[in-house]
């Protein structure tokens, strides 16, 4: 039977192959496959093969992906996109901490964008750290390989 991914809900790889210090990659699906669209998903996270925001279609979804629960504390030393609240900008940086009172990340989408209701925070070149939920672009491009 074949899976049904859902809009907003996060997996990862079942045979991912990790380095020794690196984490979990997250994606994010952006686009629900059916009789007219295929399977999108989102990186959620910079890992060794994909940066943070990069679009993928995966060739065989039901075969590869599973779903599964993001924690906040799983971004720490990673690096992410955030809508940060100074400036309303889109940023990417490294995770250094994360304000929720929730166990698990749920998504909510605002026009063409998913966003967190976990905020996370990191440290920038000006005086202030950045703090914001994840934004997740729904956008399809599949361009940002490493």
């Amino acid at each position: 039977m074949k899976t049904q991914f859902k809009l907003g809900q996060v997996v990862r790889f079942k045979n991912y192959k990790s380095n020794e210090n690196e984490k979990e990659a997250y994606f994010i699906v952006i686009q629900e496959e059916d009789n007219s669209n295929q399977l999108v998903l989102n990186t959620i996270n910079t890992n060794s093969i994909y940066t943070t925001g990069t679009t993928i279609v995966p060739e065989f979804p039901d075969e590869d992906l599973r779903v599964v629960e993001l924690r906040p504390y799983h971004l720490i030393d990673q690096e992410i996109t955030i809508k940060e609240t100074i400036f309303n900008d889109v940023v990417t940086g490294k995770c250094c901490f994360f304000n929720s009172d929730n166990y698990t990340i749920q998504f909510t989408q605002r026009g063409n964008t998913l966003v967190s209701d976990a905020e996370f925070e990191f440290y920038s070149n000006i005086k202030y750290k950045l703090m914001g939920p994840l934004c997740i672009r729904m956008d399809y491009k599949n361009n940002n390989q490493k």
